[in-house]
């Protein structure tokens, strides 16, 4: 727990960025090109939050790098297939 205390500051930027691509999601329903458009974002913005999270704490491996592409790559095709399913 005191390892999350720690890192807090990094965790509520990173569930801000969630959150409000969450909202924009909802808010923007009637536009698929730009709900589109927002889960890239977010998928790019998700990546770019743990290179610098990583980065700052000296642990940043490539191997972590593409773990969090590959999650946001697999997020990006969860929330395409579901937008794009008829």
């Amino acid at each position: 727990m005191k390892n999350f205390a720690k890192h807090l500051p990094h965790y509520l930027a990173l569930f801000g960025v969630l959150f409000l691509g969450a909202l924009a999601f909802y808010l923007f329903s009637y536009d698929r090109a730009f709900q589109a458009a927002v889960a890239v974002a977010v998928a790019i913005a998700y990546v770019a939050w743990g290179t610098v999270h990583h980065s700052i704490h000296r642990d940043l491996h490539l191997s972590v790098f593409i773990e969090y592409l590959l999650v946001a790559a697999l997020g990006l095709v969860i929330v395409f297939s579901l937008m794009f399913r008829t």
